[in-house]
C-alpha cells in the first residue's frame, strides 16, 4: 500500500500532540501561577495537571506519534502488524478520551447552572468546547485513520484469482 494513509496518520497524530501538550503546558503554567509549585495534590485552586486526563492523553498521543512514525520506516507485514498494535492502543486512547468526556459532561450538567467546570478546572459555558472534547475526537479520527490502513492493507493482502 502506498505510504500516503501512513503520513495522513502521523499528520493527524502531529495535530493531536501539538494540541494535547500545548494544553497540559497552558494547565501546568496556569497551576504554577496559582499555586507557586508544581508539586503540590491536595487543596489547590486548579487540579494539578499531573492528576488529570488531558496530562495522560498527551502522553498517550506522544507515544502514538512515535510509533507511527516508526511504522513509516518499517515494510510488508511488520509494517501491518505494527500497525495493528498501533490501532489497539489508540483504541484504548480513544475510549479513555471518551469516557473522560463522559465524565465531564455529566459534572457539567449535574451541576449547578453557572458552576460548571471544565476538565483542567477551569470554568466553562460548554462541556463541547473544552480540550477533553477535541481531544477526544483528534484521538477519534486517528483511530479511524488506523482502521483504513488497516482495512486497505488487508484489501491489497487478498490473492487476485
Amino acid at each position: 500500500m502506498k505510504t500516503n494513509m501512513y503520513w495522513v496518520q502521523v499528520g493527524a497524530l502531529l495535530v493531536g500532540t501539538f494540541f494535547a501538550w500545548t494544553t497540559a503546558v497552558v494547565d501546568f503554567l496556569r497551576f504554577y501561577q496559582a499555586e507557586g509549585t508544581l508539586f503540590k495534590i491536595n487543596d489547590c485552586l486548579y487540579p494539578n495537571p499531573v492528576t488529570t486526563p488531558c496530562f495522560y492523553g498527551a502522553i498517550a498521543f506522544a507515544i502514538a506519534l512515535g510509533w507511527a512514525i516508526l511504522i513509516l520506516k518499517k515494510e510488508g507485514e511488520m509494517r501491518r502488524k505494527s500497525e495493528k498494535y498501533l490501532s489497539w492502543l489508540l483504541i484504548a486512547g480513544t475510549i479513555f478520551a471518551w469516557t473522560s468526556f463522559g465524565r465531564l459532561v455529566y459534572n457539567f450538567y449535574t451541576a449547578l447552572p453557572g458552576q460548571g467546570i471544565g476538565c483542567s478546572g477551569v470554568p466553562t459555558a460548554n462541556p463541547f468546547t473544552t480540550p477533553c472534547f477535541f481531544g477526544a475526537t483528534l484521538f477519534l479520527i486517528a483511530l479511524i485513520i488506523s482502521l483504513v490502513i488497516l482495512a486497505k492493507e488487508a484489501k491489497s493482502q487478498v490473492p487476485v484469482v
